[in-house]
């Protein structure tokens, strides 16, 4: 699995990338915490490592504490989308290698009938330019964002997407919930689907010890983009003081 890292003087800090995506997702954030030593790893399928075949999250998941333990760990890990299932799987098999986890856009619960009808139709389409152009406008993406988005998703085959949502679907077990021991705080995007800003965050508040969860307010699924100084803030103010910063509102 290919990964960049970066020297900083801090403690590890992980950035897990979105199943649409790769690690380039995270070029608004890795400048901005450069104190700590910051990895960003491209999973089996995706950007740099799209030549080694997908398996499963908890593959990618262990594949990912091989690399911190060989690079410095533990680590806080920070996880969006497909990145928060991966964080979830890492932290249940592998405590040892994290401090803590900040997951956004985090997929908990099955997707909506809705969502799973419309996510086979588009997988109809998945090697379309047009299909990553509307997709992007739905997350929020606009000018260099959205075109690079667009041309890594063209990169990723079809049928690493199809065993991603299989497996995505069905949620994460309430096993792996129960077995997260680090401090957690999970961030849904106000325009998110149901399925994360309702559902996915009452499983994380029934499933995770002592978790945390808050709204961030106006944003749409890929919402460290589409407002980079807020997660950036949320971010921060979760590392440093272990708070749901200023300018999330609350989860009910």
């Amino acid at each position: 699995m290919n990964y960049l890292e970066f020297d900083g003087p801090g403690s590890t800090l992980v950035f897990l990338h979105g199943g649409n995506v790769a690690g380039w997702m995270w070029g608004q954030q890795v400048p901005a915490f450069a104190d700590h030593h910051v990895l960003v790893p491209d999973y089996p399928g995706f950007g740099a490592s799209n030549d080694e075949p997908w398996v499963s999250i908890a593959a990618t998941a262990d594949a990912v504490a091989e690399l911190i333990a060989t690079t410095g760990g533990p680590a806080h890990v920070v996880g969006l989308s497909l990145g928060s299932s991966v964080a979830l799987e890492l932290a249940a098999r592998h405590p040892e290698q994290v401090s803590s986890l900040f997951l956004a856009s985090a997929q908990v619960a099955p997707p909506l009938r809705r969502d799973m009808i419309a996510a086979r139709v588009l997988l109809a389409f998945w090697n379309q330019r047009g299909f990553w152009t509307t997709l992007a406008r739905s997350y929020g993406l606009t000018g260099e964002d959205a075109e690079l988005f667009v041309s890594t998703g063209l990169g990723i085959r079809r049928e690493t997407a199809v065993t991603i949502y299989n497996e995505i679907s069905r949620g994460v077990p309430a096993a792996v919930l129960s077995a997260i021991t680090v401090p957690t705080l999970v961030v849904a995007g106000e325009k998110d689907s149901s399925a994360i800003t309702d559902a996915s965050l009452e499983a994380v508040r029934r499933g995770i010890p002592g978790v945390m969860t808050a709204i961030a307010p106006g944003m749409h699924h890929q919402w460290n983009i589409e407002n980079v100084e807020l997660f950036n803030s949320s971010l921060r103010g979760w590392l440093d003081r272990r708070e749901v910063a200023e300018g999330l509102g609350a989860s009910i």
